[in-house]
């Protein structure tokens, strides 16, 4: 019995240990319609008084967006002024500022983007916290859901500013061309062109967003001089 109730117990433990995130560099993170969604870059600004916090991964971004500048929960949706958006693949932008078409959904435009820490000592300071959100398209008939979301010391290194801006036409720009790329065969004649574009919108997004971790010039020294 004594050591059934052992097995159980680290079993237990296991478990336990498992539910737990840890996370060792800057990460911005959480589950997308219950796949696991995760940031290759990101940085974070304060913007009019208010924190905007933004990762991405080539194909698609979120930006969260608060009224206030200092740790604490921040609701979003009911005219709250805080704000949380994803850009998908295509373009299209999910805001919680949309209000979900009640034939199609039962979840109202709702969340929480949850400062827990911003570390000015650090060079550069840094915000950890985290979020959850469900979100809908300008005509409420599509929505996206995050939930169990984590930011943790992402820098505050300025540049960023929200949806519509130079930041978000860029990577909606790296986007596309990505997916132009992916498609592209090296045997096709025009692949030399369709690289060279995929390695200028990289440039651009980041000249217009940043690149604090240095993954988007590593997938721009990844392309060589594009030569099949």
């Amino acid at each position: 019995m004594k050591r059934l109730a052992l097995i159980l117990f680290t079993f237990l433990s296991v478990l336990s240990c498992g539910d737990e995130i840890e996370f060792n560099s800057p990460a911005v993170q959480g589950n997308k319609d219950g796949e696991l969604w995760r940031a290759v870059y990101y940085s974070a600004d304060i913007d009019f008084g208010g924190f905007i916090i933004e990762g991405g991964n080539n194909f698609e971004t979120i930006q969260l967006i608060t009224t206030n500048d200092t740790a604490g929960t921040y609701n979003l949706g009911d005219g709250s002024g805080n704000e949380a958006t994803f850009t998908n693949s295509q373009g299209v932008v999910y805001s919680t500022n949309n209000e979900p078409d009640p034939s199609v959904s039962i979840y109202p435009n709702e969340g929480q983007i949850i400062v827990e820490h911003v570390d000015n000592d650090a060079d550069p300071k840094t915000i950890s916290g985290k979020f959850w959100f469900y979100a809908f398209t300008a005509d409420g008939m599509n929505t996206v859901n995050f939930n169990e979301g984590h930011f943790y010391k992402v820098p505050l290194v300025g540049g960023l500013v929200t949806v519509g801006s130079g930041c978000l036409q860029a990577t909606e720009a790296t986007a596309n061309a990505a997916q132009t790329y992916i498609a592209t065969d090296t045997t096709a004649p025009e692949y030399t062109d369709v690289c060279n574009a995929y390695k200028d919108a990289l440039t651009a997004q980041i000249d217009a967003c940043g690149d604090t971790t240095g993954a988007l010039q590593a997938l721009i020294d990844s392309l060589g001089d594009c030569t099949p």
